[in-house]
């Protein structure tokens, strides 16, 4: 910042006025005045005082100060020495200090002393706990479903297991940490899952196919009578048929079983619907070849949201017309299913992204993740995520699928139930 001092302006303008004599001169010496006098205007200088320090206050009503020797009002400069501005101490107005026709010292726009106090909030009322225990009918928030037989491998990872309160007869008093689980025991279900994933058809003899054929309309009935015998059978809880809404998918139709293991031998049911299916997909009737991937599952980890229906119900019981199912397959070597890789299911799986980023108007009922029983041999995930709505805002989970498969990992599809029992 450059800063320019003037000095003797009163001085130079004394000398040119009385150094001429006579209108000549005077007129002659106009024009340079006129220009001394737009030069004075420019720098907004007075004649007689100059200022070097500008000084910023806030704005105050108009108050007398005597003993400091200068005067403070809105509209004015400050009156007075330097000297005094500097050595003397400023201080406020002295309340009650004034009186007859002195104004009033100004006034604090906020109050300082209100008739609450502001520094006190109120405290929210600690919760009532709940008198009679505890069910799934009474539950209203999100919560994980895990065997116990599962909670070593299943829990996510970062979650520490639960540990039971010590018991008051061993001398120490139950206490509940902030951030401990709250555990609910429910009734094992008995329930195992079995899946029969189907391959688009292919012909035998693609050059004598018909132009006309149309192989997913075939695959498709064909599919539906197995499950219908099944039903009929009534060696199965429930079970449903689910068609891909893509053009063009890997798997366009899914079978799904629900056996109660009291009732149904499971490795008897899986060795009777292959033979049937077999039998009802056989090539040289239909003229069509398929892969047709049977497994057993159990389902090991589940995420559900209130209202809680029948677990050890269908699928049947919980299905509207909007209903529709986001499901991903995996497949991992035999060996590679340890401990660590289950442990961290919710991130490869994709299961942390669809609870955290599925919209709301789907209406995310539960996912639940299936393990293949076999001992031997590769193992299959199936990641089954049931959504009420989903039919009615498709195009939210459709993004979020094209996100789930940007990771290359798996089989991510969109599906509805065509057919259930």
């Amino acid at each position: 910042m450059n800063l320019m001092f003037r000095k003797n302006f009163s001085g130079e303008k004394a000398s040119s006025g009385g150094g001429g004599g006579g209108g000549k001169a005077r007129g002659a010496l106009g024009a340079g005045r006129n220009a001394k006098r737009r030069e004075r205007d420019r720098f907004c200088m007075e004649e007689h005082h100059y200022r070097t320090h500008l000084f910023f206050s806030a704005p105050r009503t108009s108050a007398q100060y005597t003993d400091s020797g200068y005067r403070d009002s809105i509209g004015s400069g400050w009156q007075g020495t330097l000297g005094n501005l500097t050595t003397q101490k400023r201080c406020g107005p002295v309340l009650g200090g004034g009186s007859g026709s002195e104004p009033e010292p100004p006034q604090p726009l906020v109050t300082r002393e209100p008739g609450v106090s502001l520094l006190r909030w109120d405290r929210p009322a600690p919760e009532r706990r709940r008198a009679e225990p505890v069910s799934l009918a009474t539950l209203e928030k999100d919560c994980f479903v895990i065997p116990a037989h599962a909670l070593d491998r299943f829990l996510p990872d970062g979650v520490p297991l639960p540990v039971p309160p010590p018991t008051p007869e061993k001398g120490i008093t139950t206490k509940t940490t902030q951030n401990s689980l709250s555990i609910l025991e429910i009734a094992d279900p008995k329930l195992c899952i079995l899946a029969h994933l189907m391959s688009p058809l292919e012909p035998i003899e693609p050059i004598l196919e018909s132009p006309l054929a149309k192989p997913l309309i075939k695959q498709k009935m064909a599919a539906g009578e197995l499950l219908s015998d099944i039903a009929q059978a009534n060696t199965a809880v429930g079970g449903m048929l689910l068609a891909n809404m893509e053009k063009n998918s890997e798997f366009p139709f899914i079978s799904y079983y629900v056996i109660n293991t009291t009732q149904t031998d499971p490795l008897l049911f899986y060795n009777n619907l292959r033979g049937a299916s077999l039998s009802k997909f056989d090539p040289k009737t239909i003229r069509y070849s398929a892969a047709h991937t049977l497994d057993l599952y159990s389902e090991v980890a589940m995420i559900c949201r209130p209202p809680f229906n029948d677990l050890a119900g269908g699928p049947k019981k919980s299905h509207t017309p909007t209903t529709g199912f986001i499901i991903s397959v995996y497949k991992v070597f035999e060996g590679d299913d340890g401990e660590r890789f289950e442990r961290n299911w919710l991130y490869w799986t994709g299961a942390r992204m669809l609870y955290r980023h599925l919209p709301h108007t789907v209406g995310m009922r539960k996912i639940a993740l299936h393990k293949s029983v076999a001992a031997h041999g590769d193992k299959m995930y199936l990641l089954v995520c049931e959504c009420a709505n989903l039919l009615d805002d498709l195009s939210g989970a459709a993004m979020l699928v094209t996100a789930l498969r940007a990771r290359l990992c798996g089989y991510t599809g969109l599906y509805k139930p065509i057919q259930t029992f």
